[in-house]
């Protein structure tokens, strides 16, 4: 296990020097306790797990990162002791960052945990799956990196581009210290996957809930068009110039093809275009995870932080879960806990009604956080009228119609609004720290993966890893120095 202080380059405290400091939702200790959640699910040569799969006993490889410890238990139906290949992409690219961050012993534990993932990787994408199957397009594998046949949701494409988004950072990160010693089987693992998504990306596929099947995703085409970008760059510093303009030419079509998920009539972006009223097909928190994750740092970008679709679209989501949650209509002047989608049955056990996600709720205290940073680099907000609803959804008087509120003309006005950004997200993640419990072995901040909509209570599969890293991604996300005071909602 890791050394149990970890430093981590986190804004903790939103300060001025001439007024009051606020301290963020999770302090230091508290974020060390959340890492070591995140880290016991992860496989190492002395961190082992075992698992009986029909008649055979698997054994961890190294590298394995575990969706959560639950195996169908009392009041839970399912199976998550598997290594998603979304998951582990998305948590993994977190430990890429911490490990950017350490020193000394620490970085090399946290070099271990980014070599075995690699190799464990590596030895996925070469199992063979069963005929009318591609191996890349494989949800999830067995703890031992071999392909679970069981009947599953098939295939999943945001899978390789999220694996090849995280081995793009790792390779960047290595080539810094000019570490080339697994550079060749990065930029393999890079090429396999994009290859794949290359001539995958218009085909038919499962959403990131594992649920819609469609040719048209909206998260699906948000990382998948990251991917191929920040691959592009990395194969150009390596003079591999025709590969990186073929990745560059695809996502330039993905970004073509997501200005159809703009939904004119109800004025926000769908998750798919022709399923809008199935599952999470219209309205759908998975949304806000492809602006966090497929985020191209281009401020013109139609899907970016800053985007009015995008400022329309988060008021839609937000709103949408407002009322449908005893937890949120209990508290009706905090912001919402959110789920995936409004209709949502899954509860993990009987299917009855769906339930506050943290995962969900985490990307909507992060998306409030880079919209923060976003305006502060700026220096200024743009309220339209197009996005004046989700301005006023923050709960502050606004100038009549159309503004431009600068950090040096309008002051009070821009800190005001940075304030309430900040203070939302923060509202937002002691929320979900507040229902997170204790275990008999005094280990604390256990999250489930969701809620109990009505009790509070945590439900459904148990220490999900992807819950433990949207904390930290949160968090990684909350702006520095503001130069403004700090209140609470």
């Amino acid at each position: 296990m890791l050394a149990k202080r970890m430093f981590i380059c986190f804004s903790l405290i939103v300060c001025n020097t001439a007024m009051s400091c606020t301290a963020a939702p999770f302090t230091m200790n508290e974020l060390t306790a959340v890492k070591q959640n995140l880290f016991a699910n992860i496989t190492t040569n002395t961190h082992t797990a075992s698992k009986q799969e029909k008649n055979t006993l698997l054994h961890s490889l190294p590298g394995a990162v575990i969706a959560s410890p639950s195996n169908k238990e009392a009041h839970f139906s399912q199976d998550y002791q598997f290594h998603w290949t979304r998951d582990a992409a998305i948590t993994m690219n977190e430990v890429a960052y911490l490990y950017s961050q350490a020193a000394g012993d620490e970085k090399q534990q946290l070099k271990n945990y980014l070599w075995n993932y690699i190799y464990f990787e590596k030895h996925a994408q070469q199992q063979i799956s069963k005929p009318g199957e591609q191996t890349l397009g494989q949800p999830k594998f067995n703890i031992d990196a071999s392909i679970w046949e069981g009947q599953w949701m098939r295939p999943q494409n945001d899978g390789p581009a999220l694996r090849a988004m995280t081995m793009t950072h790792i390779a960047r990160l290595f080539m810094q210290e000019n570490n080339t010693s697994l550079l060749a089987n990065l930029t393999s693992i890079i090429s396999t996957d994009l290859n794949y998504v290359t001539s995958e990306w218009k085909n038919t596929s499962y959403d990131l809930w594992e649920e819609v099947n469609d040719k048209d995703h909206f998260f699906n085409k948000m990382v998948q068009r990251k991917a191929f970008i920040e691959a592009a760059e990395l194969f150009k510093q390596l003079g591999k110039e025709q590969q990186a303009n073929a990745y560059l030419h695809t996502a330039k079509q993905i970004t073509q093809s997501l200005q159809q998920h703009w939904d004119t009539a109800h004025g926000y972006l769908t998750e798919t275009i022709h399923q809008q009223d199935f599952k999470g097909g219209g309205i759908d928190s998975s949304i806000i995870f492809g602006v966090l994750y497929g985020n191209i740092q281009d401020s013109n970008d139609d899907f970016a932080i800053n985007s009015d679709k995008v400022l329309r679209s988060v008021y839609a989501i937000r709103q949408a879960f407002s009322k449908i949650y005893k937890i949120n209509t209990d508290h009706p002047k905090q912001p919402p806990l959110i789920g995936r989608y409004p209709s949502d049955k899954y509860d993990g056990d009987q299917f009855i009604y769906g339930n506050p996600w943290v995962i969900s709720t985490n990307g909507l205290a992060q998306y409030y956080y880079e919209l923060a940073d976003f305006y502060l680099q700026q220096g200024k907000i743009k309220i339209t009228q197009d996005n004046k609803l989700f301005f006023q959804q923050l709960g502050l008087p606004l100038l009549q119609g159309e503004t431009t509120i600068t950090a040096k003309g309008n002051k009070q006005q821009f800190d005001a609004l940075i304030n309430r950004l900040i203070a939302t997200g923060d509202t937002l993640l002691e929320r979900v720290k507040n229902y997170s419990v204790c275990y008999s072995d005094h280990t604390c901040y256990h999250l489930a993966e969701q809620i109990d909509r009505n009790s509070g209570q945590q439900t459904s599969a148990k220490d999900l890893t992807w819950g433990y890293t949207s904390i930290l991604t949160a968090i990684q996300a909350r702006p520095r120095q503001t130069g403004i005071g700090m209140t609470r909602i």
